[in-house]
């Protein structure tokens, strides 16, 4: 028998993030959300916190991590577990972040806004 908790597949974790981070842009200069961790890898099971990486634009804010709590919180999700950088913060931990994301969900920019992979490569 497996216990799970919360009772909520990853589609619907996804759309509240994606609700989160659209009032969150609001309140900080958000440059990134994505879920990673158990969640993202799809073995979360009832111990399972919900780990979400947030990268705002800089200069750091004291009320950052609080604002981001907030707005997780509000848009319903459990046992949420924000992981709150500035871009520069992000950038002197970028190995151990790239290591902690490998597998991550990312919510914001949506799709739509981020570069095309192809674009950075040279044309022949």
């Amino acid at each position: 028998m497996r216990v799970s908790w919360p009772n909520l597949a990853l589609p619907e974790l996804v759309a509240q993030l994606d609700q989160a981070a659209r009032a969150l842009v609001q309140e900080l200069p958000l440059r990134r959300l994505a879920l990673f961790g158990s969640w993202a890898q799809g073995r979360a099971t009832a111990a399972s916190d919900v780990d979400v990486l947030v990268i705002y634009a800089d200069p750091p804010r004291a009320d950052a991590f609080a604002i981001a709590w907030r707005m997780l919180t509000a848009a319903g999700l459990p046992r949420v577990e924000p992981h709150v950088y500035t871009e520069s913060e992000a950038a002197q931990l970028a190995p151990t972040l790239a290591t902690m994301t490998r597998q991550a969900i990312v919510v914001y920019p949506p799709p739509s806004d981020r570069p095309s992979p192809v674009a950075d490569q040279p044309v022949e």
